[in-house]
């Protein structure tokens, strides 16, 4: 398990637009923008080398989500890694123009590794339901299934700006930049 600082056109950001919790995604921001990130525990990812997130299956709907997906890493080569939580940290990371502390999910042993971090309290917000990558990379399949688009956290930050789905201060904060 490696910890790294990741741009967030490099990441696929989970299906949580916009961002589910306003006030988490307010003091993230703050600590960011104080430069103290790395206070933070980082964001669990896997690198696309690893696995990605496909389905098995037959069906139509099946089929175009691994269409889309597939198309998607095309198109988008510089998106690298798939988040496996932490869309509240990355967003703010993003809205203060810092980089994204990660943690990089390599095998299987990573996933206990983690679940030691969490209980020491090094850790925590991180709700690990797998235990290996193969597991982890079905759940992310799972949760993405039915998505319309897949986002980098680059692109789901301009379009919370664009949507106004974020407070006025962080749209001004990352217009300046």
């Amino acid at each position: 398990m490696k910890k790294k600082l990741l741009r967030p056109n490099q990441i696929i950001t989970l299906r949580d637009y916009p961002v589910y919790n306003e006030q988490i995604l307010k003091i993230y921001f703050r600590v960011f923008q104080r430069n103290q990130g790395r206070i933070l525990p980082p964001c669990p990812v896997i690198h696309k080398s690893i696995g990605i997130p496909k389905l098995k299956g037959k069906d139509s709907k099946t089929k175009r989500y691994n269409r889309l997906l597939t198309k998607y890493l095309e198109e988008n080569p510089h998106a690298e890694y798939f988040l496996l939580d932490g869309g509240h940290k990355t967003a703010a990371a993003t809205l203060s123009h810092k980089l994204i502390p990660v943690l990089l999910i390599e095998r299987n042993q990573d996933f206990n590794e983690a679940k030691q971090l969490i209980s020491n309290g090094e850790l925590f917000g991180w709700y690990i339901i797998e235990k290996t990558v193969k597991a982890a990379l079905k759940e992310l399949a799972k949760h993405h299934f039915g998505t319309e688009e897949f986002l980098t956290v680059k692109d789901k930050v301009k379009k919370m700006i664009k949507n106004k789905d974020v407070p006025r201060y962080m749209i001004s904060a990352f217009k300046r930049r």
